[in-house]
């Protein structure tokens, strides 16, 4: 899919399973170093995307909701983005304040709404 000033590198469907975690950070930090980002930015980018999609499978499991966590990853003019969508209701709780608390230290720019996580890194190239 491609939009104006953006492409999408990947698009990842998941189970909300702890094993697919792993899966979510090897495609993310190939992703990120395909776009040309130094290591210590693609360690964040693992760190980061670790944690959100780690996030977003024990929301599905706090809810009860075995439905699929979307990951995208997209070049967008200049910026490294990547998008984890859970579908756990709004309304689930979120006590996971030390994995956010991590992602929002090492990406730039960390956006949280309820199952929604969208960070975004400058490219370095």
């Amino acid at each position: 899919m491609t939009v104006v000033g953006e492409q999408t590198a990947a698009t990842l469907t998941l189970p909300p399973s702890v094993e697919h975690v792993r899966t979510a950070r090897l495609v993310a930090v190939t992703a990120a170093r395909r776009l040309g980002l130094d290591e210590q930015t693609v360690d964040d980018v693992r760190l980061a995307v670790g944690e959100a999609v780690a996030r977003a499978v024990r929301r599905h499991a706090s809810a009860g909701v075995d439905d699929d966590v979307d990951v995208v990853l997209r070049d967008d003019s200049g910026a490294f983005v990547v998008e984890i969508d859970d579908r756990a209701p709004a309304d689930t709780p979120d006590d996971d304040e030390v994995g956010l608390a991590l992602v929002t230290a090492v990406v730039p720019d960390a956006e949280v709404q309820g199952g929604r996580v969208v960070l975004r890194w400058p490219a370095t190239a």
